[in-house]
């Protein structure tokens, strides 16, 4: 029976994509573990890592359907950039509408997923207070009041001063985040196979 991490995420419109994309490429120049890309390393935003039973991925494919077809698509702001652990981030506005998914998709795979996954069991050993009861309830820290919306770019081989980096307005990042996807994950967070996607407010 195999079991894989997965990433249930937003996906950006393709104007948003396409500049996530140029920018990351822009940054290889100072030495980065991945560059983002379609079809490779998909920009996007988490909202439930987790790790799945394969055999049940239909399933959650049905339960991520009723969702997606239940909201409307969401409209992200960017806030700011953000670098911690090497990592570069677009932080996006955490909107009542990104919370209300979130806490609807964790409702829904919480009960069906397969333990936690592998870097989240070593990560769980050195949490305390919210972010260990979030790894003990969902088997990720970061839902709920810890939940933040972000955009990876890039995770670079040793930190870098953001403010030297001439990155472009954040409100670049800004746009309507249409898409649900599932997706299997890579290292350092990344979306490497695509799952499934559903479009939101089909029923809308």
């Amino acid at each position: 029976m195999s079991s894989i991490p997965c990433n249930v995420v937003l996906l950006p419109n393709p104007e948003v994509a396409e500049k996530a994309i140029a920018l990351s490429a822009e940054l290889t120049q100072y030495g980065v573990h991945f560059t983002l890309a379609d079809g490779a390393f998909y920009p996007h935003a988490s909202i439930y890592m987790l790790q799945l039973k394969a055999e049940d991925l239909p399933e959650v494919q049905n339960r991520l359907l009723q969702i997606a077809n239940s909201i409307r698509p969401v409209h992200a702001t960017a806030a700011r950039y953000w670098q911690a652990k090497q990592f570069l981030d677009v932080e996006y506005e955490k909107s009542a509408e990104m919370a209300d998914l979130q806490s609807s998709v964790v409702a829904a795979l919480n009960p069906i997923r397969d333990g936690m996954r592998v870097k989240d069991v070593e990560r769980m050993k050195e949490a305390t207070g919210l972010a260990l009861e979030n790894y003990q309830k969902y088997g990720w820290n970061t839902v709920g009041e810890l939940y933040r919306p972000h955009l990876t770019l890039t995770r670079f081989l040793e930190d870098q001063d953001i403010e030297q980096l001439l990155l472009p307005a954040i409100n670049e990042f800004s746009g309507p985040f249409p898409v649900l996807g599932l997706f299997e994950m890579g290292d350092n967070g990344t979306c490497v196979r695509k799952i499934a996607e559903f479009q939101l407010g089909s029923l809308k």
